[in-house]
């Protein structure tokens, strides 16, 4: 791995330690340098996780991805810099019901710190974490965005946000070691099935100092951190180009554009994690 790249596209200049300050930092400034997005997905269908591929195409091509692509990256990345991380995997739970078996789906990692394990996640969407999440039962733990703490459930763990007001669910995950073969189908799975989501809308989000965007199909949306939340409607290709470009950093290939324009017309229901 490019250790000097990655660094550089997150714009990361300081210490190059395996310590919790420096995983603080660095999960922030990935979070906020390169943005959730689908647009290959929609193309190409499900992305190449070798490390070539992640980082020609996140740090070299200056792009972004979904879960697998981000935390593949991020896991390379801190292995570099001296940590012990190991890949999970988690089952989907932001405002789903509570009888829905959801499958596993996306990824994450856990990370030995001085200070004690850690979990990192540079790749939920809408609620991309900003900040490492320590083993602490119950302990409601800071980010740069919201609040989120950990809870029992069972043999396994929940993560859980507050949104607003409210203690919502983010996903449910427990210890079980993921290797990149199991990585590969769940890539699989979740970029191919026929209702897959990603596969059937336009997705984008990234967090910023003040706030998050997110945009969904046709729909952008800005939740600044006072709780407010403005949406605008993208009516012509012409102004999706500039939103990918303007809000998330995302110079889409014509072919990419062509076909996030007819799939985001498809649908103009907003979804619950992007909106």
């Amino acid at each position: 791995m490019n250790l000097d790249a990655y660094l550089a596209r997150i714009g990361y200049a300081g210490p190059r330690t395996a310590t919790l300050v420096t995983l603080r930092e660095i999960t922030r400034k990935h979070a906020m340098s390169i943005p959730f997005e689908n647009l290959s997905v929609l193309v190409d269908g499900a992305p190449d996780l070798e490390l070539s591929a992640l980082q020609a195409k996140l740090v070299d091509r200056s792009r972004g991805g979904y879960c697998y692509e981000q935390n593949g990256l991020l896991a390379a990345a801190l292995r570099e810099l001296g940590f012990s991380v190991v890949g999970l995997s988690a089952r989907v739970r932001y405002r789903i019901p509570e009888g829905v078996v959801t499958p596993r789906s996306h990824m994450l990692m856990r990370v030995e710190t001085p200070e004690g394990i850690a979990f990192a996640d540079a790749g939920f969407g809408g609620l991309t974490l900003t900040a490492p999440v320590m083993m602490r039962w119950h302990e409601e733990q800071e980010t740069p965005h919201e609040r989120v703490r950990l809870v029992p459930a069972g043999d396994d763990f929940v993560l859980q946000a507050l949104v607003g007001d409210a203690w919502s669910d983010v996903y449910r995950f427990d210890l079980a070691v993921q290797l990149p073969a199991d990585y590969v189908q769940q890539n699989w799975h979740t970029a191919t099935r026929p209702d897959a989501l990603f596969a059937n809308n336009l997705i984008a989000a990234i967090p910023m100092p003040e706030g998050r965007y997110a945009l969904f199909n046709r729909t952008l949306t800005w939740r600044p951190l006072d709780g407010r939340v403005v949406r605008e409607q993208i009516q012509t290709k012409a102004k999706l180009r500039e939103a990918l470009a303007e809000r998330f950093s995302i110079e889409a290939s014509p072919a990419e554009l062509d076909r996030a324009w007819d799939v985001s017309g498809r649908h103009d229901n907003l979804h619950p994690g992007f909106s």
